[in-house]
């Protein structure tokens, strides 16, 4: 319910920043932006959440370090920490604007059970480093506003996955 209702209330906003913007919104070097992103993550069919900042080397390259949590689910859960390398590709007057990414991942997997014979909680944790690579788009509602849907596949030993996120973010 929390996931559809925030899926809403970015709906409402981008209508609010679509009609509400009236300067262009190009992307340029040195812009920074800050903000959640939600998601679903496919290695435990689980939501994920996490904050991710993106600092724009120029128009067409960018760094978005981010860190989050895959929420447990079949006994599994994960901190996760990304630094993926943007390449946005504007269209639609610099509104939109479609980016592959590429980058490097950790996480850090917690595997649950409880013990048969003492009946108490047996965590098992494994560390792992992976390669991102997936696509996204996003759309500048205003010049300090902009909202975006990505997809991403993680290549790792013992726990691989797709995620899949949408997020909202504060240009500055």
């Amino acid at each position: 319910r929390s996931i559809f209702r925030i899926a809403i209330c970015a709906a409402i906003l981008t209508t609010i920043g679509i009609s509400g913007a009236s300067a262009r919104t190009p992307y340029t070097r040195g812009e920074k932006s800050f903000g959640p992103r939600i998601g679903f993550a496919a290695r435990n069919t689980s939501a994920s959440a996490g904050l991710v900042f993106e600092y724009s080397f120029s128009r067409h390259v960018r760094i978005a370090p981010q860190a989050g949590i895959i929420f447990r689910h079949k006994d599994l859960d994960a901190l996760a920490i990304d630094v993926d390398v943007h390449f946005p590709i504007p269209f639609s007057g610099d509104r939109l604007a479609f980016y592959p990414l590429a980058g490097i991942n950790f996480t850090s997997w917690s595997r649950h059970g409880i013990s048969p014979d003492t009946n108490k909680d047996v965590s098992a944790h494994l560390n792992r480093f992976g390669g991102n690579a997936g696509v996204g788009l996003e759309m500048k509602c205003t010049t300090t506003l902009k909202l975006n849907v990505e997809a991403k596949y993680t290549v790792m030993k013992t726990y691989p996955g797709a995620q899949v996120s949408a997020g909202i973010a504060y240009v500055f």
